[in-house]
């Protein structure tokens, strides 16, 4: 069996004092529109291309995802990635994240997930329950614009994915 792996995107920051008229709507603030592409120019250097993405329909995740999709080769290239947006994402608990998780990658062998937190630590610390990150700032581990990729090795069923290892823990700080 190949390996799965799954790329964990928290949303970059958004912008509490716009005028959206719902949290739905809030779009990303002027640092939430920088460090967005220098997620998707790191994802790009290493190799880390999903062949489905599956994001919140939030506007922050939306535009999120448009600026990392932007700053990468992934549309320069012949690609078939499949992206679809799934309300049940928005502010989607860790039970809702896992089962699509497991649904999706029944069908793919490389896996984002774009969403909100609390539920992107839940499912972090759900699959890698001894990661630790300097610098955990307000007990949170996927901070804005934070990306984690695990590896998935055992086997996989219905029932879920086995043998997690984190390969990758990164925020924008931290990338060249």
């Amino acid at each position: 069996m190949a390996n799965k792996q799954l790329i964990l995107l928290r949303h970059a920051k958004s912008d509490w004092y716009a005028s959206a008229h719902s949290d739905h709507a809030r779009p990303l603030n002027h640092r939430g529109r920088r460090d967005a592409p220098k997620v998707g120019r790191w994802l790009s250097q290493n190799g880390y291309e999903p062949e489905r993405i599956v994001s919140s329909t939030a506007n922050r995740t939306r535009e999120t995802l448009q600026l990392v999709f932007d700053a990468t080769d992934w549309g320069k290239i012949a690609t078939d990635i499949n992206i679809d947006f799934d309300d049940a994402l928005y502010l989607a608990s860790e039970s809702t994240i896992v089962g699509m998780i497991t649904d999706n990658l029944s069908t793919c062998d490389r896996l984002m997930i774009v969403g909100h937190n609390p539920g992107m630590d839940s499912v972090l610390l759900g699959y890698c329950p001894d990661v630790t990150v300097s610098n955990n700032l307000n007990n949170k581990l996927m901070t804005t614009a934070a990306v984690a990729i695990i590896q998935f090795s055992g086997q996989f069923s219905g029932a879920g994915l086995s043998d997690a290892v984190l390969l990758e823990f990164q925020r924008p700080a931290e990338m060249e």
